[in-house]
């Protein structure tokens, strides 16, 4: 199985704070230099035709506007929220770019557009419209965090589509769009005397799409074996072939899951997270700035419950974002948290022939106890 990337916890009684005063390190030019040096971005040729001050007021300034916007997106309503956070996120992804490569980014516009019209049902049925492959703001972005595929290639997207791949809104999701399926595949992680397995609850007509349509699957799991609850619910054991990728995801609340891809052309797409949410929000900030006969009564009047699943998204947008561009900058997964330390637990559970050995072990012991024992009292007689 692959490595993951090292996990960090950091104690704070202000989570989100710490995690905006960790970000804010990099608007001081000291700490830009000291993060190219330190990783080697910026070679010692490459210096003298580099103009560290541009780079490093660009990262700067994208960093504090970035903690203004997401600031003021808590005081606002939900009117002009999306467009404040996407204004806020794609300076983060600016600074990210520039900290990242060492140079600064070819961007001249978006990269994307929006073709709204008011006679949907949902704002989800808004269809976007990717362009300008080679200087637009979310191809440069995409490249930048690992994603390559010329997004332009694909034609035909709506909302739905970056909807159903994020994990924190999966339940309102379905609730919400009920003809729709979420891309999002919750594991029920247990440990087994023989190893760890994970259960999906998947109907049986829907296994072999899924399977099919999650990459990577095949190199990481063995068959999926159908198996029963007490409550006669079907659901399917995966379990992980020996030395195979680790191919599982985790939500923000821990909840690790599998991600269905989008298939187009026979081809499978799988788009990460933190793209999900960017698009959603360039979708929705649009709407609410450019077409507010379409925002305005959906803001004041919704009757779908899709204004919770909109909120929901933006929350942990807020809280998100932020933390997955200081991963990227640090190569940590860094977790905020208030419990304070605690030693680490060594209890575990063990299979029925650990159980065996140590019954044996004991068993052994007491004989030899008592065998010295008796040698010890005849000796005394």
């Amino acid at each position: 199985m692959q490595n993951r990337i090292d996990n960090a916890k950091i104690f704070t009684e202000e989570p989100e704070k710490e995690l905006w005063r960790s970000l804010l390190q990099y608007s001081y030019k000291a700490n830009i230099q000291r993060y190219y040096e330190e990783r080697h971005i910026i070679g010692e040729a490459e210096k003298d035709n580099t103009d560290i001050d541009l780079l490093s007021n660009s990262v700067a300034g994208a960093l504090l506007q970035a903690d203004e916007y997401y600031k003021a997106s808590k005081t606002v309503s939900l009117q002009v929220e999306p467009l404040l956070l996407y204004y806020g996120t794609t300076n983060l992804l600016y600074a990210l770019y520039i900290l990242t490569t060492g140079k600064m980014p070819n961007i001249n516009n978006h990269g994307m557009h929006i073709l709204a019209n008011g006679s949907y049902k949902y704002i989800a049925d808004c269809e976007i419209k990717f362009d300008h492959s080679k200087d637009g703001g979310i191809h440069q972005y995409a490249k930048c965090l690992g994603f390559s595929v010329d997004l332009c290639r694909y034609p035909k997207w709506r909302l739905f589509d970056f909807f159903d791949s994020i994990a924190e809104i999966r339940d309102d999701f379905e609730r919400c769009y009920m003809s729709k399926k979420s891309k999002v595949v919750l594991l029920d992680v247990v440990d087994t005397p023989d190893g760890v397995v994970e259960k999906i609850f998947v109907d049986e007509g829907d296994i072999q799409n899924v399977i099919k349509n999650i990459e990577g699957f095949s190199s990481a799991y063995l068959k999926p074996q159908m198996a029963h609850n007490q409550n006669g619910q079907r659901y399917y054991v995966l379990r992980h072939k020996m030395n195979g990728t680790d191919i599982q995801q985790l939500s923000y609340s821990g909840q690790p899951y599998l991600q269905v891809a989008h298939e187009y052309d026979s081809k499978l797409l799988t788009i990460p997270k933190e793209l999900n949410m960017y698009v959603s929000l360039f979708a929705l900030g649009n709407i609410c700035r450019y077409h507010p006969e379409i925002w305005n009564p959906f803001v004041t009047q919704d009757s779908t419950g899709e204004k919770l699943l909109i909120e929901k998204l933006l929350y942990y947008s807020r809280r998100m974002l932020p933390n997955i561009v200081l991963n990227r900058l640090l190569n940590k997964n860094i977790t905020f948290v208030s419990d304070k330390y605690m030693p680490e637990s060594r209890i575990h559970l063990v299979g029925e022939h650990e159980v065996k050995e140590i019954v044996r072990a004991e068993v052994q012991g007491q004989i030899r106890r008592e065998q010295a024992t008796n040698l010890m009292n005849g000796s005394r007689r």
